[in-house]
């Protein structure tokens, strides 16, 4: 660790290291810690190349989304602060050390917090507050600028058709649970290609996007509690601005969280949906278009079903991608996401009216 931090600090600064889990939350991805010396606190992460196989992609993308926001005036009529890339001390934007990953370092936005789950309506308005502010402030920033660091994100269709290869490769117990799930993805394969079917007939289009807006990437002020910034820009790259609000909405409106081990609990809550979206407009403006607001549900009914084929499917490859605390932590997470799913359909007409209210 100490060879890593002399790649970004000055020789003569003194530091320590600590957990990122003790300030910022743990991710499921990268690993991270916050770096404090007395005159620079930032946060340093090694990115994970069994995620992310082409490393210095997504560090291209960073150093463009870094450039772009860098040079915004802040004219929210709030606090707000972009996480932004710092280079190593040679003028690079990482470092790679003898085992070939990659460090890099960003800045550390303090007094603040973040949610895992949404505990009030305000709460939930300023997470819809900031993405659509992010989507506001990136939106000059052509889709065509940036990689595709991961080939298929978001892309429904590519994820079954991964789901199909692993799954004829593994010996499926007789599990209950297991059963349910792989019922739940046969019955809802017909349409999973809607948003990329719209997309191929040109009636949406690729734009700049976050790419993971879930609660626990929001920051929110420490004393005011509102959002201060929207963190965790791996995934920034093209993409339909459905999936950011689909995803957004998915992680907001499920108030008993990604991990509950109460299935029945799982449910997703339209009020907060309400807000969350009221707060979506409020900071993107007329960004969308007339097409893409009706198809709002389907985005949030289509990427909750996403993340938990993802899932799903990781736990049938025996759980390389998503970092788990036990075997079955990858299914339990796709069930979450397949009862949210449910819940969401059951609302369908609720759901609708609302966005064509706005």
């Amino acid at each position: 660790m100490q060879e890593i931090l002399k790649q970004f600090l000055p020789a003569t600064s003194l530091s320590t290291a600590e957990p990122m889990v003790t300030v910022l939350g743990a991710g499921n991805i990268n690993d991270t810690w916050l770096v404090r010396t007395e005159d620079l606190n930032f946060v340093l992460q090694r990115l994970n190349r069994q995620v992310f196989a082409r490393p210095h992609l997504v560090m291209a993308n960073l150093a463009t989304i870094s450039g772009h926001l860098a040079g915004q005036l802040n004219t929210s009529g709030q606090r707000w602060e972009n996480s932004l890339l710092l280079v190593t001390r040679a003028g690079e934007p990482f470092y790679t050390d003898d085992q070939g990953d990659l460090w890099r370092a960003v800045t550390y936005i303090d007094r603040t917090s973040s949610h895992q789950t949404i505990a009030t309506a305000a709460q939930a308005r300023q997470v819809g507050w900031a993405l659509g502010h992010f989507h506001r402030l990136v939106a000059a920033l052509p889709a065509s600028h940036l990689y595709e660091t991961l080939p298929g994100f978001h892309i429904l269709p590519s994820y079954l058709a991964h789901f199909d290869q692993v799954r004829q490769q593994t010996q499926i117990a007789s599990d209950a649970d297991l059963r349910f799930a792989l019922e739940f993805v046969a019955a809802r394969r017909a349409g999973a290609d809607l948003l990329e079917r719209a997309r191929r007939q040109g009636k949406i289009r690729a734009q700049t996007i976050h790419g993971d807006p879930k609660v626990g990437n929001v920051l929110f002020d420490a004393t005011s509690d509102l959002a201060v910034s929207l963190i965790d820009l791996d995934t920034v790259g093209p993409g339909l601005i459905l999936y950011d609000i689909g995803d957004c909405l998915r992680s907001c409106c499920n108030v008993a969280g990604e991990t509950i081990a109460e299935l029945s609990r799982v449910a997703f809550d339209v009020d907060l949906c309400r807000e969350t979206l009221a707060g979506y407009w409020a900071g993107a403006g007329p960004l969308l278009t007339s097409h893409e607001r009706q198809l709002i549900y389907q985005a949030v009914r289509l990427i909750s079903f996403e993340l938990g084929l993802r899932f799903l499917t990781d736990y049938l490859a025996g759980n390389c991608y998503f970092k788990v605390q036990h075997d079955e932590d990858n299914l339990q997470r796709a069930l979450v996401q397949f009862h949210l799913v449910q819940s969401i359909e059951k609302q369908k007409d609720k759901i609708e009216k609302m966005v064509l209210a706005h």
